[in-house]
Order: C-alpha cells, then sequence, then structure tokens
C-alpha cells in the first residue's frame, strides 16, 4: 500500500516551459520563483494568455517575481485593481437576488465563488468570480427561477446542452454591457446559477452518500460585510472536493480549483479538531472521492496533509491509486492535447456493467453532431475563434470532418494509454473492459 502522495515530476509532462515554471511558483512547500524570472517576453505573453483562462493570473500577481517586465507587472496591477471594483458588483448583485428570494420565500445556500475566502483563497477580491451559484432544494428551483425572471433575469440565448450540468440554464440580465478586452472589466455583469443536486449521481452514475445532508447542515457567515447562508466547513471542503472530481471525470479544467484546494489542505494541515469533525460527519465512501482529489492537490501542488487526510488517500481503492500514479498529469496535459484518460477511473468507481457501459458509450461513441447547417463558434484552447467567411454548408462540412477526425484520434491514443496501463498494472485489473460489460 502507497503511504505517501507523490509529487508529480513536472519535467516530464507534455506542457509548456512557462507553464511548468507557474507550477513552480506555486508549490506550496519551497516554492521556486526562479524558472518565472528567466522567462522571455514572449514567454510572458504566452504565458499570460494561459493564466487567463486557466483563472490564474490574479494568483499569479500575487508572487514575488523579480525581473519581469514592466508590461507584465503592470498588466497584472491592472488585473488586480479591475477586480477589486468588480468585486464591489458581486455584492452588489448577489444582495439583490437574495433580496428576490428572500421576498419569494426561497431558502438558498450560496456555493464557490466568494465563499471560498478566507479559507481557500485570502481575499475575494483576487479571485475571478463571473457568475453566482447558489444551491436550492429541488422543489425550490422553479420558485427561485421565477424571482430572478422577476428582477429582470433571463436565459441566456446562448445555446447550451444542460443535459449534463448541475443547474438549471445561466440566467443573465439582458443590457447594452460590450466585451472590451478587459477579462476583470468592473461592468461586466454576472450571470446567475441555480443548482438544483450538490453531487449528480444521475450523470455520473456513482452513488455518494452524505450531500443529501449538507443543507441541514447550512450555516451563516459573512465576508467583506456580505451576509449569505453557505454550507458548513466540512460540507464545504466535500463539495469542492466532489466538484474537482466531477470536472476530472468531465474533462474540464481544474488546475485553479485543486491550487485552492491546495491552500486550504496545506493551512489546516496542523488543524486536528477540523479533520476530526470531517471524519465523523462524512462516510468512508465521500471520504475516499474526496482523496481522489486531495492526491491532486499533493501532487500538483506540493501541499502537506493532515494524517487523516492522507489515511483516505492510502485507503483508496487498488485500480484508483494506479491510475492516479500513472494519470495525475493528464488533466494538465489535457489543457493543450484533449485527452479522455480520466474515463479510467471513472470506470473503476462504477459498480455495475450497465453503468460502465454507459459511460464507455458516451465517452468513446461519437454524439450528436448538431444539426444540419450548423455553423459553431469554435474554441481553441479556450479562445473564441469565429467561422471563416465562405458558405454555411461548407463550413458545417469542415465542421464534421475535423471534429470526427479529431474524436477518432483522440479515442484512439486514450484506448492505447488505457491498454498499456492494465498492462502494467503492479495490482489486479478492475473489470471495466468492452469484452466484459
Amino acid at each position: 500500500m502507497d503511504t505517501t502522495s507523490p509529487e508529480i515530476d513536472m519535467t516530464t509532462l507534455r506542457i509548456p516551459p512557462e507553464v511548468k515554471a507557474l507550477m513552480s511558483a506555486f508549490r506550496l512547500s519551497h516554492p521556486d520563483h526562479s524558472l518565472l524570472e528567466k522567462l522571455t517576453e514572449a514567454e510572458w505573453a504566452s504565458l499570460l494568455a494561459f493564466s487567463d483562462l486557466a483563472q490564474l493570473t490574479l494568483p499569479l500577481a500575487q508572487l514575488p517575481i523579480k525581473g519581469m517586465p514592466h508590461w507584465v507587472g503592470e498588466r497584472l496591477r491592472t488585473s488586480l485593481a479591475d477586480n477589486a471594483l468588480r468585486f464591489e458588483r458581486v455584492k452588489a448583485t448577489y444582495r439583490e437576488v437574495n433580496d428576490a428570494l428572500e421576498s419569494a420565500g426561497v431558502e438558498h445556500v450560496v456555493i464557490k465563488g466568494f465563499t471560498q475566502s478566507p479559507d481557500y483563497v485570502a481575499d475575494p477580491r483576487i479571485r475571478p468570480q463571473s457568475d453566482i451559484d447558489m444551491y436550492c432544494p429541488r422543489e425550490s428551483i422553479d420558485a427561485a427561477y421565477s424571482a430572478c425572471e422577476a428582477i429582470g433575469y433571463r436565459s441566456s440565448d446562448v445555446k447550451i446542452s444542460y443535459a449534463r450540468a448541475d443547474h438549471r440554464a445561466s440566467l443573465v440580465r439582458p443590457g447594452h454591457w460590450k466585451w472590451r478586452g478587459k477579462l476583470y472589466d468592473p461592468e461586466m455583469p454576472l450571470s446567475i446559477e441555480l443548482h438544483f443536486c450538490l453531487w449528480n449521481e444521475h450523470v455520473s452514475r456513482i452513488a455518494v452518500p452524505g450531500p443529501s445532508f449538507f443543507w441541514d447542515r447550512r450555516t451563516r457567515r459573512e465576508v467583506d460585510g456580505l451576509s449569505f447562508s453557505c454550507l458548513s466547513p466540512v460540507d464545504h471542503l466535500a463539495y469542492f472536493a466532489l466538484h474537482i472530481l466531477r470536472n476530472v471525470l468531465a474533462r474540464d479544467w481544474i488546475i485553479h480549483h485543486v491550487r485552492e484546494l491546495a491552500v486550504f489542505l496545506h493551512n489546516r494541515a496542523d488543524d486536528e479538531s477540523f479533520w476530526n469533525t470531517w471524519e465523523e460527519t462524512h462516510s468512508p465512501s465521500l471520504r475516499s472521492l474526496a482523496a481522489i482529489a486531495f492526491y491532486y492537490a499533493r501532487a500538483w501542488f506540493g501541499c502537506q496533509l493532515n494524517p487523516l487526510a492522507q489515511r483516505d488517500i492510502d485507503r483508496l481503492p487498488d485500480a484508483c491509486r494506479s491510475w492516479l500514479r500513472h494519470f495525475s498529469g493528464s488533466a494538465l496535459k489535457s489543457m493543450f492535447y484533449p485527452n479522455k484518460d480520466s474515463v479510467w477511473l471513472h470506470l473503476a468507481l462504477l459498480p455495475t456493467r450497465g453503468d460502465k457501459w454507459a459511460i464507455f458509450k458516451w465517452t468513446f461513441l461519437p454524439a450528436g453532431m448538431g444539426p444540419i447547417g450548423y455553423v459553431p463558434i469554435q474554441v481553441r484552447n479556450r479562445r473564441l475563434v469565429p467561422p471563416r467567411d465562405r458558405h454555411p454548408w461548407l463550413q458545417y462540412a469542415a465542421y464534421l470532418s475535423t471534429r470526427s477526425i479529431a474524436f477518432g484520434r483522440i479515442s484512439l491514443a486514450t484506448l492505447g494509454r488505457g491498454l498499456r496501463w492494465r498492462l502494467l498494472q503492479d495490482v489486479q485489473a478492475p473489470r471495466f473492459w468492452p469484452d466484459e460489460i
């Protein structure tokens, strides 16, 4: 059995050198800023483009880096100043929505966002926030939605499928604001996301006992004069760790969340009272799933862990620990070279053949390609790329061709790595392969 959470060797990862430099600087034990201080201006430009997309620019601005180009320092200072003003809009927006929900008799808890302060982020002004996430019991969601609509919020016109989401369609207030290239624009309006669950068992097919009780243990807090209802501290950690796991399985970017989790784990490593409450409150199965996120925090950012948190990692099933040893860097690489390696973790966590087959099909069999004539706005490395100026049918044909080729290439590579992992495992392989389900 492993008794450690080994830190990942960044030198072996296929990610840009400037991102490796940033990860070294963000380490919580023995951070190294020297690699950042050696970056060229071109590498700084590339790093800032990445950090904006990864929601790491504001944490980057907190680092004591010597000798950075003047324009980089100015850009970071401007971002901090803009986001500090933006937080005033966040507070005003939440107060307005909270008043509307209270008038409608709808209770809620705020999740993520400014609730991360001060345990996960020292100050909400140094954390970007583009929406306000709130959880309401499922039976209250319709009333909450109507209360937001009554003060001018409407469903977004952007055509997005919410079939696998944990929340209803995002709500925005129509207005005249326009994008001006300022990522932390204080005038940028916030959207509202009303969550109907804290763990989506229907989508993940993983049963987690515990989240249904979070609501009963809710509490009130205050951040910078803003009073709100939220999850209790041990439930907040459980929800956040599960949210990271959800995004691992969904192959979404998790780097900013993992960094915040690492900060919390590092600062609470010696808090025996908290970890005793954690163990008393949550079931072994929930703690086991949370431990996957703990592993990421330790491996990526070198945080200290309380012995009880480390014990949860050590007690992970053999297949999970084997996957983490081999693939915990895949989520970093996927920001530059997409992969589906998380499917092998997902399948290892599922109890039945039917669930395994459903996830396998969702991962490896192409879903709908969009209606005939559909011309999407492409996203490359999270940058919007408008369609080329050519006939719509040619654009659609190019879309189908590109998507099919990319889907097949990524799927074949993932199958190859999964097969190699199975052959190299030093523990008995879990039964999740297609001929077994």
